[in-house]
């Protein structure tokens, strides 16, 4: 059974509306008989330099802890890949059998075209995968 965690600097400053529609995306992303999906996409933006910020809910469903190391991943609108990129961060620790919302920032030069904000999904294209 998955379980909802914050990284801490999250915990300390999320709205607490925010911190509710994550709940609740949790509960309904994982609900009985629903296959585990390792993204599910909470919000999609651009920064003020014009960056795509992709938010997610990651769920860690392995038997370890899964850290973010060299994961390519990609973001696509209708099958349609938008921007790819590959992030380390240490930061980025999620237990076994927890999920985790985190914000992937891919910079405006990784972007192949202009998102529209519909139909996305985030995948990630290494070889290891959640």
């Amino acid at each position: 059974m998955q379980r909802l965690i914050f990284e801490s600097a999250w915990d300390r400053t999320i709205d607490a509306r925010d911190r509710e529609r994550i709940k609740h995306v949790f509960e309904q992303a994982n609900e009985k008989d629903k296959p585990l999906r390792p993204f599910v996409l909470l919000n999609q933006a651009h920064n003020h330099r014009g960056d795509l910020l992709i938010t997610v809910l990651i769920q860690n469903g392995l038997e370890t802890n899964w850290i973010l190391h060299n994961q390519t991943l990609t973001y696509y609108e209708a099958n349609t890949p938008i921007a790819t990129e590959t992030f380390s961060d240490k930061r980025l620790a999620i237990p076994s059998k927890c999920s985790m919302p985190w914000t992937f920032i891919f910079p405006k030069k990784t972007m192949q075209q202009e998102p529209n904000f519909k139909e996305g999904e985030l995948r990630s294209t290494s070889l290891d995968e959640i």
